[in-house]
């Protein structure tokens, strides 16, 4: 009888292509979102930047799909696609990065640490936003102190605009309802630190993340971690786009200066 894997494969999205750029970024959007999150992005970036979008199944272009409800396997799914694609079409300079935002900065975090063994080379960086620290409460806590107040008050507080139809009702909390199983049912696990530099965004007003605790990231890795925080809650993402991209420009371009070695 032949065993069929228990959700869809991860799937990357092209956001540009520029296929002379010297730093490529993959991006995973956060929790109930798709490679559209990312679309403002692509005016900020100059033609130095090639990005790509995780595309993850249940959310976006791929709504009809079943969601994956198990971070581990989104994580492995997500760094064997990021391989193949570095295999298929390797950046110019071969350096890449990852960033994530929200339960989507979980999944970039996770999976990085299986790319030192599904790719030849780990990711020059990675960027982490409005996620806490590994010894802080996880996102986890959050949604488990409020599953009495129904998922409308958890999306509320996440900052995510709540739906006026069933329509949208079914589009918008289902993907987020198996995102917060995801999140119920993963347990931490002790990882090495990485060699790479960190990048760590957060909002100042941020309900979830303490913008005081962002420095903590430093333990995740032996290079050097920056830290960024901007006006705004757990999605002040979605209106300092400008600013973010400015920052993780800086960053990047340091990163890409660096001398090679130690990843």
């Amino acid at each position: 009888m032949t065993q069929h894997a228990p959700f869809p494969t991860v799937e990357l999205k092209r956001l540009t292509d520029r296929q002379t750029a010297r730093i490529r970024l993959y991006c995973v959007p956060p929790s109930g979102t798709g490679s559209e999150f990312y679309l403002p992005w692509v005016a900020a970036f100059s033609e130095l930047f090639d990005l790509v979008s995780v595309d993850l199944p249940g959310r976006g272009t791929r709504a009809g799909e079943p969601s994956i409800t198990d971070i581990g396997w989104a994580a492995t799914g997500i760094a064997e696609a990021i391989a193949a694609d570095l295999r298929h079409r390797p950046p110019a300079d071969g350096f890449y990065a990852v960033f994530g935002h929200s339960f989507g900065a979980l999944l970039a975090f996770e999976a990085t640490q299986r790319l030192r063994s599904a790719s030849p080379t780990a990711p020059d960086l990675l960027a982490l936003s409005a996620l806490p620290p590994p010894d802080r409460d996880g996102l986890d806590a959050h949604i488990a102190r409020n599953l009495g107040s129904g998922i409308a008050a958890i999306t509320e507080t996440m900052g995510w605009e709540q739906p006026t139809d069933d329509t949208l009702t079914r589009t918008v909390y289902t993907p987020f309802l198996a995102d917060a199983v995801a999140l119920l049912q993963h347990t931490r696990q002790p990882w090495p630190p990485l060699g790479a530099p960190l990048s760590v965004f957060g909002g100042l007003d941020d309900p979830m993340v303490d913008p005081e605790s962002l420095h903590e990231w430093s333990i995740c890795t032996t290079a050097d971690t920056r830290v960024h925080r901007f006006p705004g809650g757990h999605h002040y993402l979605r209106t300092q786009v400008a600013e973010v991209v400015a920052g993780l420009t800086d960053d990047l371009l340091a990163a890409y200066r660096r001398p090679a070695g130690g990843k």
